[in-house]
């Protein structure tokens, strides 16, 4: 009987039927493999054909919206204060534009401050006295913070000067010091006052009686210097001699400071003076 049984069987194995079966059974598995690498390979790179938008340049708030619809997530990965930018706006992103990302990838973009970044005015550097032009670069190139000139003050040192700095109406250096806790916004300006050789005007003084030497040193101080001379009882020292007379006479009105006045001098004090 187990002789019959195995002869049977290789009678199957060499039929018809089993080579219909066997090419049957190869296909089914073969389109089984098939169809799983087909939708592995669909799963594995599901969402890469997706190319990422550029975002840089945009408002964080329209990019986000954006990406909401091409199905990409948006974070802030860093903020940084940019001067002359608006807060929010993206400066740069990654993945980089053009990537072929999966969707619901998340993007890390690095965007504008809103709020700029402030400065202690105690943290500036000395400006009183100092060139404007040189702390007007410092300022610009260490702090990034803008000056501008609002006022030209008379002064007797070199023009150009630091007299006054103010921020927003509020003074933080002149003469008496300086306010060290105002909070000074990068970006923003600051205010100056510089000397120069006009730029105000002073009561015309009172000249006669005084000695040459003393007026030099007087009208120095305020602002003011000598012009024409007309010399009296032939002089020799000058620097002793009496004035006299002087043009403009000082009748209570002004005149402008780097102003010059015309003085008559004589080497004897006049009966006049005390």
């Amino acid at each position: 009987m187990t002789g019959k049984t195995q002869g049977g069987w290789f009678v199957y194995l060499q039929s018809r039927d089993f080579r219909k079966t066997g090419i049957a059974i190869f296909l089914f598995f073969g389109i089984c493999l098939l169809v799983s690498f087909l939708w592995l390979k669909v799963y594995t790179h599901h969402g890469q054909q997706l190319a990422l938008p550029d975002y840089t340049g945009y408002r964080y708030e329209d990019a986000l919206e954006d990406a909401r619809r091409k199905k990409f997530r948006i974070s802030v990965q860093d903020s940084l204060h940019v001067l002359g930018k608006p807060g929010g706006m993206i400066l740069k992103q990654h993945p980089s534009a053009g990537s072929l990302v999966k969707a619901q990838r998340m993007i890390y973009v690095t965007i504008t401050k809103r709020t700029p970044d402030k400065i202690l005015s105690g943290r500036l550097p000395e400006m009183y006295g100092k060139n404007f032009e040189r702390k007007k670069r410092e300022l610009e190139e260490h702090f990034e913070i803008k000056s501008r000139i609002m006022d030209t003050r008379f002064d007797p040192g070199e023009p150009g000067q630091v007299l006054e700095v103010q921020y927003r109406g509020t003074t933080i250096i002149d003469a008496r010091g300086r306010n060290n806790d105002v909070q000074v916004e990068k970006g923003d300006f600051l205010d100056f006052i510089v000397s120069g050789k006009s730029g105000g005007q002073v009561a015309i003084p009172n000249l006669i009686c005084m000695t040459y030497e003393e007026v030099e040193f007087y009208l120095e101080n305020l602002g003011l210097s000598i012009g024409d001379i007309t010399r009296q009882n032939g002089i020799v020292q000058i620097q002793a001699a009496y004035i006299v007379s002087q043009q403009p006479a000082a009748d209570g009105s002004v005149m402008d400071l780097g102003s010059s006045l015309h003085i008559t001098v004589t080497s004897d004090k006049p009966d006049i003076c005390d």
